[in-house]
C-alpha cells in the first residue's frame, strides 16, 4: 500500500513528459511500421501491439548473439502463447513470425532467446494479409494426383505445398491420405478464412512408411482446407491425394457400471473419433449425472476421451490416475449416449482395464465469507474430481471487475485451487498450485469477469493429498496505480496484502509498489530500499502492473536485506522503479531514497 511522499510531486510535469521513444531496449507499446533496437535481458523483453480483426503483421527477430524466439500472446490469454516462430525467417536463428488476429484488441509479442541467454537484437514490424491460395475441389470418394515445385505457394515455415477444398457435414468422417514415391508428405487440415489454421495434422502415419494420413471429424459443417506438403523445405515430386469414407468405426461395447471391463490395443484396433486407434465404449447417462471413468494399463501410457454422438470430444484426461493411468469425472450438460475412447498416448500396445461408476453428485458449496479464515479438511469422503482428487466447494457472489485474492494453505498438503461459475458443469476460470511462493500454498487472484455466482474448488495437487487446511477470501479493491517520484526524493510507503502480486521470477509472486520517474539518456542514479521488516528488492525498468520489464534489478546490494541498484538511463523517458521482496508473503514498511550517484 503506497504512502504520500516526503516530498510534492508535480503531477503535471510528468503528464506533460515526453513519451516513450519507439527504438527502446526495455519494451513497451509499439506499431506497424516500427524498427526496435533491443536486449532480451533475463526474461526477455515484451512490447504492446494494437491490432484491428484482420489487421496481419509480419514480425522479424534479428539477432547476431542470440538464437532469437518470438511469441504473441492475446488479449484475454497471458500465459498460453497464440503463435511462436524460432528460425522462420530461414537464414540462421533469426525469427519471422506472421500473425492473422481474430479479434480486435491489445497484443502482447515477447521477444528473447530460445536458451534464455542475454544478448541484443533488431526488431521490425510490418503489415502482412496472407495470400489468397488457389485451392483444387476434391470431394468424399475422390482422388487427386499433384506435384511440389519451385512454382508452389509456400507455408509461413518455408514449406511448399498444394490445397484442396473440401465440403463436410457436421459429425461427417472423412479418410485423408497423401502418398509419394518421391517426399516424405505431409498432410494438414483446418479452416483457410484467410489465414490457414490447422485443425488436424500428420508427417508418417504409423505402419505407412513416410506416407502421411489423417482420419478427421468434421466439427462443423462448411469448407475445410486440405494442404499436401513435404517434412523437407526444398523438396520437390509428386504425390496423390485421396479422400475416402473411413473404415466403419466398431460398435461400441455397452459399459456395465462398477464392472472392471478388460481389452487390449493391437495392431488391427480400428480407428476411432479421435483418428488414433481406440477401443470405443457406449455410455447413457442423464444430464447432471457424474460418472468416473479410469483407465489403467501397464503396458502403455493410457489415455481417455468422452465424445457425444456426433464425434464432439466433451471430456480428456491423461495422467490423473497415477502414474501413467487415466481418470476423470464426467458429467454430461444433455441426457444421452456418450462415446468413450480407450487408447493410448504415443503408439503403443497392449493390455488395459477399463472401469466406470457412477458417484454421488457432489455436495452443495459451502458459502466463503469475505476476510474470515475458514477451517477445513480434506478427506476420502469429499467431492470427487477424479479417482484420487477430492475437494472441498464453497461459493460465492461477486461483481463484474471486483479483484478477490483466494488463500489456501495447509501443513499436511500440496494445497491447489480452482475458481468457475456455479452455473452449470464446473469449469475452471482460473486455478493456481503454488502462488504462495514457498512450494506448496495457493494463492490465486482471481478478477470477476461478471455479476454472479462463482464456486472455488480446494484440493491437493496430484489429488491424494488429505488433511487440514485454512481458505481465506479478501477483497483487493481496484489495482494499485503506479505512483510518480522525483529524483532526489524519499518515498515512505508499505507492501501489503491487498498491493498487486508479480511473477517475479525465482522469487514466487511477491506483493509489489510501482513508481513512475523521469531520465534524460546517460543519467546516473542511485535506488536505496531500506526494509526492516521484509528481504527488500528494487527493480528498474519500463511499463507497468503486468506489463513491466525488468532492466536491472538488485536484492542485497546494501546489506543482506536491504538494496542498493546503480543505474544508467539508456535514452531519455519515463521509467519504473518497483519495489518488492525476496520472500512472497512479505510485508511491511519501506523506505526508498532515489538520487544522483556520486
Amino acid at each position: 500500500m503506497r504512502s504520500s511522499f516526503l516530498l510534492t510531486v508535480s503531477t503535471i510535469v510528468l503528464l506533460a513528459a515526453a513519451p516513450m521513444a519507439v527504438a527502446q531496449t526495455d519494451g513497451g507499446v509499439i506499431q506497424i511500421g516500427d524498427r526496435v533496437d533491443g536486449n532480451t535481458g533475463m526474461m526477455g523483453r515484451e512490447y504492446q501491439l494494437e491490432l484491428r480483426e484482420g489487421q496481419g503483421v509480419e514480425i522479424v527477430m534479428r539477432s547476431s548473439d542470440i538464437d532469437s524466439f518470438l511469441s504473441i500472446y492475446g488479449p484475454d490469454d497471458a500465459n498460453e502463447a497464440l503463435v511462436s516462430d524460432d528460425d522462420g525467417l530461414g537464414e540462421g536463428f533469426h525469427s519471422r513470425l506472421r500473425f492473422y488476429p481474430r479479434q480486435s484488441g491489445t497484443y502482447t509479442l515477447k521477444a528473447e532467446a530460445i536458451d534464455d541467454s542475454d544478448g541484443a537484437f533488431q526488431l521490425s514490424v510490418a503489415a502482412w494479409q496472407p495470400e489468397r491460395v488457389r485451392s483444387t475441389n476434391i470431394r468424399k470418394g475422390g482422388n487427386a494426383s499433384g506435384r511440389l515445385n519451385a512454382r508452389s505457394p509456400l507455408t509461413d515455415s518455408g514449406n511448399r505445398f498444394q490445397q484442396y477444398r473440401l465440403m463436410l457435414a457436421q459429425g461427417e468422417r472423412v479418410d485423408i491420405s497423401a502418398r509419394s514415391e518421391d517426399l516424405d508428405s505431409v498432410l494438414a487440415i483446418g479452416h483457410d478464412s484467410p489465414a490457414f489454421v490447422a485443425l488436424a495434422e500428420n508427417d508418417d502415419y504409423a505402419g505407412e512408411g513416410l506416407n502421411a494420413r489423417i482420419v478427421f471429424t468434421a466439427p462443423e459443417a462448411g469448407a475445410y482446407a486440405v494442404r499436401v506438403s513435404s517434412f523437407g523445405s526444398s523438396a520437390e515430386g509428386r504425390f496423390d491425394l485421396s479422400v475416402a469414407e473411413p473404415k466403419p468405426m466398431a460398435e461400441a461395447r455397452p459399459v456395465t457400471l462398477g464392472e472392471e471391463m478388460s481389452g487390449e490395443l493391437t495392431d488391427k484396433t480400428d480407428t476411432g473419433f479421435g483418428g488414433v486407434s481406440a477401443d470405443r465404449y457406449a455410455l447413457v447417462v442423464a444430464a447432471g449425472q457424474p460418472h468416473e471413468i479410469s483407465l489403467n494399463s501397464d503396458d502403455f501410457d493410457s489415455y481417455l476421451a468422452v465424445y457425444d454422438a456426433n464425434g464432439v470430444e466433451k471430456a480428456t484426461d491423461d495422467d490423473s490416475g497415477g502414474s501413467l493411468n487415466a481418470s476423470l469425472i464426467f458429467t454430461p450438460e444433455v441426457s444421452g449416449e456418450y462415446i468413450i475412447e480407450a487408447r493410448s498416448l504415443g503408439s503403443s500396445k497392449g493390455s488395459y482395464t477399463l472401469l466406470v461408476e457412477a458417484v454421488e453428485p457432489p455436495p452443495a458449496p459451502v458459502a466463503l465469507p469475505m476476510d474470515e479464515e475458514v477451517e477445513g479438511e480434506l478427506t476420502d469422503d469429499d467431492a470427487r474430481a477424479s479417482s484420487a482428487g477430492r475437494y472441498d466447494g464453497y461459493v460465492f457472489s461477486a461483481t463484474k471487475g471486483q479483484r478477490l485474492q483466494i488463500t489456501l494453505t495447509s501443513a499436511d498438503f500440496d494445497a491447489t485451487l480452482e475458481v468457475g461459475s456455479a452455473e452449470g458443469t464446473f469449469k475452471a476460470l482460473a486455478s493456481d498450485d503454488d502462488g504462495m511462493g514457498n512450494s506448496t500454498d495457493s494463492r490465486l487472484v482471481f478478477e470477476v469477469p461478471e455479476d454472479g455466482e462463482y464456486v472455488v474448488r480446494a484440493s491437493s495437487y496430484g489429488g491424494d493429498g488429505r488433511g487440514a487446511y485454512e481458505i481465506r477470501m479478501i477483497d483487493r479493491g481496484p489495482a494499485p496505480q503506479a505512483g510518480s517520484l522525483l529524483v532526489g526524493s524519499t518515498v515512505r510507503g508499505s507492501l501489503s496484502e491487498y498491493d498487486n502480486t508479480s511473477d517475479g521470477g525465482m522469487m514466487g509472486s511477491p506483493y509489489y509498489d510501482d513508481y513512475r520517474f523521469t531520465a534524460k539518456k546517460d543519467e546516473k542514479l542511485r535506488f536505496i530500499l531500506v526494509a526492516p521488516k521484509f528481504d527488500a528488492v528494487v527493480m528498474v525498468g519500463s511499463g507497468e502492473g503486468e506489463e513491466f520489464n525488468v532492466a536491472k534489478q538488485d536484492d542485497d546490494g546494501l546489506s543482506e536485506t536491504h538494496s542498493r541498484l546503480n543505474w544508467t538511463a539508456p535514452r531519455d523517458g519515463d521509467y519504473v522503479v518497483r519495489v518488492t521482496s525476496f520472500g512472497s508473503n512479505s510485508t511491511g514498511d519501506y523506505s526508498l531514497f532515489v538520487e544522483p550517484q556520486s
